[in-house]
């Protein structure tokens, strides 16, 4: 209710600053979101209702068996999202533990390490148009998407995940246009949410920028905790923190995902059991632990000079 009221102060308050914000998101939400993750919603929301997942995860089934203990709808989720980007992992959790393909327990495992931003925003955003640090790349890449694997090996406890798969063949006439008319709806609402939420947590994040503003480091982190898009933008423009700072600070947002990502998480998480506190004290973990092991490298790079370094401000 608190947000509600001063979202709609600024509104009235401050017309022009809303205007910019919800421009801003409703712009990242039709160039960025809506041509890449709308066509997957749908598609993937096909293959689970055709049973068509296994063939699209024939290959890295074996190995998410046996690192991670998933059954091969398990193994798809993980695969996609940590291609797709946020909230891929969310909805796909969420579809497989509704449709019966996956079991509860299986789905919340999934849910604190598959739901992470996509490697084209990590390396065409983040690494080059914000931090300028190009040659990063690959040891970014490490870090961001080794940490949520670590964590999902140091929490699995030796489970083993059964295979809910119905195991059926599907005729020409189970591939309907109410099927598909069905998982183009779904797909829709979804990213209409998402639109939504993006829209909603940019003007927010202006609104906490005109309110604190004045003290540089607390904005900084609050905006990047609150939507990593806006935080990482402040970064590339402030001249406070050093390369090193900079670098380690962002990869804490992107693991982190935002509060934006949050909301967005718990908007395809609708209907089923699972958590979203759970998922948050997954994603802090692992934020932490990426920030930790790029600290670490840091460290490393100063006994093996040859070691790729951000450059000195």
């Amino acid at each position: 209710m608190t947000v509600c009221l001063l979202l709609l102060g600024f509104l009235l308050l401050n017309p022009v600053q809303a205007r910019v914000a919800s421009a801003d998101g409703l712009l990242l939400w039709f160039h960025t979101l809506l041509p890449v993750l709308l066509p997957f919603f749908i598609l993937s929301r096909l293959l689970i209702a055709l049973d068509g997942v296994s063939g699209v995860t024939q290959f890295i089934a074996p190995l998410a068996r046996g690192l991670f203990g998933l059954s091969p709808n398990g193994a798809f989720c993980l695969l996609a999202g940590f291609l797709c980007g946020y909230p891929v992992g969310a909805k796909l959790s969420a579809d497989l533990v509704r449709e019966g393909r996956i079991s509860q327990e299986e789905g919340a495992y999934l849910l604190t390490f598959t739901n992470n931003a996509s490697p084209a925003f990590l390396t065409g955003y983040c690494l080059i148009e914000a931090l300028g640090m190009p040659e990063l790349i690959p040891v970014s890449l490490f870090l961001v998407y080794g940490s949520p694997l670590l964590y999902a090996r140091l929490t699995r406890r030796g489970r083993i995940f059964p295979d809910l798969s119905i195991e059926k063949k599907t005729s020409g006439s189970q591939i309907s246009f109410k099927i598909v008319d069905a998982c183009i709806m779904d797909g829709l609402e979804n990213i209409l949410k998402l639109g939504g939420y993006l829209i909603l947590f940019s003007m927010l994040a202006k609104l906490l920028l005109l309110l604190i503003g004045s003290l540089p480091l607390c904005s900084c982190v609050a905006v990047g905790l609150l939507e990593i898009t806006n935080g990482l933008s402040i970064i590339a423009h402030t001249s406070f923190l050093t390369k090193r700072a900079a670098w380690v600070l962002s990869l804490f947002f992107v693991s982190f995902g935002g509060l934006s990502g949050a909301a967005q998480t718990e908007s395809m998480l609708l209907g089923t059991p699972l958590s979203v506190p759970d998922y948050l004290k997954a994603k802090a973990c692992t934020a932490l632990l990426t920030a930790c092991l790029a600290l670490l490298y840091l460290g490393l790079t100063d006994l093996l000079p040859a070691l790729p370094l951000p450059a000195a401000p």
